[in-house]
């Protein structure tokens, strides 16, 4: 291991490295061994940034958010309502490899949380909020700008948003050549637009 070493960047490059595993192997086969495998590293270098494996898992998706909310705090710059709602359901589906790796990643996580396992779910940074707080926030000013119906609460609208791009995330990934990257576009701008007093 050379002398001068980031710490900070090569425990980043260790998690992008869990990423790619628990997306291709799934959790359960992500061990220890696998994951120095991925990384050419050895075992005892994780061990020298980790606890065990529960503590490399929460980590990466720890930093898996903190990616997510820079990519937000990017796309939505200088947006608000309708445009920026719109930008932040296509942000998190995906339709990119990159969002492809956040979706299978994330899917073996809850995977793992709804088999009951006990695990406690880190929670996105303070400047990162959950995806339901920024749809429904977003929502009531697409509302309050009269670019979306106020016959419904906003908080509805945004469950059922966030309702769609779950399933269409799924969906997507069990049968890509049914569900594919341009139609799911497609039909999420559509329901958005659904959404207009004007629809």
């Amino acid at each position: 291991m050379p002398k001068d070493v980031d710490h900070d960047e090569r425990r980043e490059e260790l998690l992008e490295a869990v990423w790619r595993v628990v997306a291709r192997d799934g959790i359960e086969r992500a061990t220890i061994r696998v994951i120095a495998k991925e990384t050419a590293w050895s075992s005892g270098v994780l061990a020298h940034y980790f606890a065990d494996k529960d503590d490399i898992i929460e980590s990466a998706l720890r930093l898996m958010y903190e990616r997510i909310a820079a990519r937000w705090d990017e796309k939505l710059a200088g947006l608000s309502g309708l445009r920026a709602l719109h930008e932040l359901v296509l942000d998190n589906l995906p339709l990119d490899d990159e969002r492809e790796l956040e979706t299978k990643f994330l899917m073996n996580y809850w995977s793992r949380e709804i088999r009951g396992g006990n695990h406690h779910q880190p929670q996105p940074t303070g400047r990162a909020p959950m995806l339901i707080d920024l749809l429904t926030t977003l929502t009531r000013e697409a509302q309050e700008a009269g670019e979306i119906r106020r016959d419904e609460a906003a908080g509805d609208i945004a469950e059922r948003l966030l309702g769609l791009i779950d399933g269409f995330s799924l969906h997507t990934l069990l049968d890509p050549e049914r569900l594919t990257r341009e139609g799911e576009e497609g039909t999420c701008v559509r329901r958005l637009r659904s959404s207009s007093p004007r629809a």
